[in-house]
């Protein structure tokens, strides 16, 4: 019989009561989503072989009028106050952004809300890979429903970290790696910092894009402190602080660490990051695009 100590089993029972149809459509992952676009995007400059690894999945498609969509509506404070704007002069990420979620509404409206693996199949070419991993039995099942898997596109149902050792580097010379745990068990933050810190010496010329929240305890300064031991360096800082726009809310804001994020992103970033800002909160956020650890 396996034993495990208390610690690993209270980390394994957070991971697997996570689902993020809770979460879907919020703040956050307005964020995330237009950034990731602005990120590949500016790595299909060049015509080389792209992998994308997108380490905690999820289902990839949420519907936004489940019951767990519905319970604390989260995606008021994100998509739901951005959709009047879908037919308003955008940045070019933005612009992206509402075409995909466009394109898994046939009937219109944005019931069916697209995630970032949707995301990345949605901008896979042809010499493109992607791989999608998810633990959670529930949602590893509505992923493989969501997608089917090919030669351009793996579902993997297993631990992310274990996967990150297991699948970089992988035989494309280049790749992004998306990282963004729920981060209910207060350890994960050291613990991707250190999961990133083990596998960069064998993938340096891969971007890794991280995800953090900004809770009241400010536990992301952990993952902070860790990268910066790490030695690695150039690694860009985006936030967005929406102070007290989404009371309701412990999260008030977040955030993207991004190792090696490609120049020909950047002006796309900067411009989508400051769109995010003046459209979600009508301004009252504070953004921030700036080196946590320079060249």
């Amino acid at each position: 019989m396996a034993v495990c100590n208390t610690g690993t089993a209270i980390q394994y029972a957070a991971m697997l009561s996570y689902q993020h149809s809770y979460h879907a459509g919020n703040h956050a992952d307005v964020l995330k989503h237009i950034i990731l676009g602005d990120l590949v995007a500016g790595m299909q400059k060049k015509t080389s072989p792209l992998f994308l690894f997108d380490a905690f999945a999820s289902r990839g498609i949420y519907d936004l009028r489940s019951p767990e969509a519905l319970k604390n509506r989260e995606f008021d404070t994100g998509i739901g106050q951005l959709w009047h704007l879908r037919h308003q002069p955008k940045p070019e990420g933005a612009e992206r952004w509402f075409k995909l979620i466009g394109a898994n509404n046939t009937g219109g409206g944005f019931q069916h809300f697209p995630g970032s693996t949707s995301l990345f199949a949605s901008m896979l070419r042809e010499t493109d890979r992607l791989a999608a991993c998810d633990l959670h039995p529930q949602e590893f099942n509505m992923l493989r429903h969501s997608f089917n898997s090919s030669r351009r596109l793996a579902l993997h149902k297993r631990d992310a970290f274990e996967a990150l050792g297991a699948l970089l580097p992988p035989k494309e010379n280049r790749g992004l790696v998306f990282i963004d745990p729920s981060y209910e068990d207060k350890n994960e933050y050291k613990k991707v910092a250190r999961a990133i810190a083990g596998v960069y010496p064998r993938f340096r010329t891969g971007t890794y894009v991280i995800w953090y929240p900004l809770l009241p305890a400010g536990r992301h300064n952990d993952l902070f402190r860790e990268l910066k031991r790490s030695g690695i360096r150039k690694i860009l800082r985006l936030e967005l602080d929406c102070h007290n726009c989404f009371p309701d809310m412990q999260m008030f804001g977040s955030g993207l660490l991004i190792i090696n994020p490609p120049w020909h992103a950047q002006k796309a970033i900067k411009a989508s990051l400051n769109w995010i800002s003046d459209s979600l909160t009508e301004g009252k956020a504070q953004s921030c695009f700036n080196w946590l650890v320079p060249e």
